[in-house]
């Protein structure tokens, strides 16, 4: 079993109106977090700029690719085999941790974390990428009576498809990681700027007799 099948299960739908519920709350948060720390430009500052960009494309990057590459492989071999073994058994694996390390290093080091607009733009592309991607799986249809697909052209195309809805899936979960990391560091400053604001403050003379 799969992160994915983990994360969605039976209840795919519930999931995603949750999940867009979640994503618009945490927008009007950030934008009010905004607002407060007086960061609402296009992109905000960075904390940590570099090491998050080397982690995003020394890992994020990587993650991803190998993530769409695996799950299509998987989702095209298993398409056409009614017995898995071992080689599948692995492909699980590489799935489950290129999902895992994708979602963690493009949500918490990616541009997606410098500004909540991105962030949602990031979501909104994952979710929409779903759709058509489904819709080809529908087309393809269920292969024969097994329910197996015999062409090797259309177990290929399975394959895209999987593989792209990992990728999408894994988008919209590093987009909402990239959302509340933007939101901890508004917080962040703000107690920050209350700190400083403490300290430049002169100290009070002795109380009124």
């Amino acid at each position: 079993m799969t992160l994915l099948n983990v994360i969605l299960g039976n209840n795919a739908s519930a999931i995603l109106i949750l999940s867009l519920i979640g994503v618009i709350l945490l927008a009007c948060a950030a934008a009010m977090l905004d607002f407060l720390s007086g960061t609402a430009r296009v992109l905000a500052p960075f904390s940590l700029e570099r090491p998050r960009m080397l982690l995003f494309v020394g890992l994020g990057l990587p993650a991803a690719f190998v993530l769409i590459s695996a799950g299509g492989t998987l989702g095209a071999f298993t398409s056409g085999v009614a017995e898995t073994g071992r080689g599948t058994d692995a492909l699980l694996w590489v799935v489950n941790v290129a999902f895992a390390v994708a979602v963690l290093g493009c949500g918490a080091c990616s541009p997606l974390a410098r500004h909540w607009g991105l962030s949602m733009a990031g979501f909104a592309l994952g979710m929409g990428a779903v759709i058509p991607l489904l819709a080809l799986i529908s087309a393809l249809g269920l292969g024969d009576a097994s329910g197996l697909i015999a062409h090797t052209g259309d177990r290929i195309a399975f394959g895209v498809a999987i593989g792209g809805i990992f990728l999408a899936v894994a988008l919209c979960a590093a987009s909402l990681l990239a959302m509340m990391t933007y939101i901890a560091e508004r917080i962040a400053l703000l107690l920050a700027a209350r700190q400083r604001l403490h300290r430049q403050q002169p100290p009070r003379s002795g109380a009124l007799r």
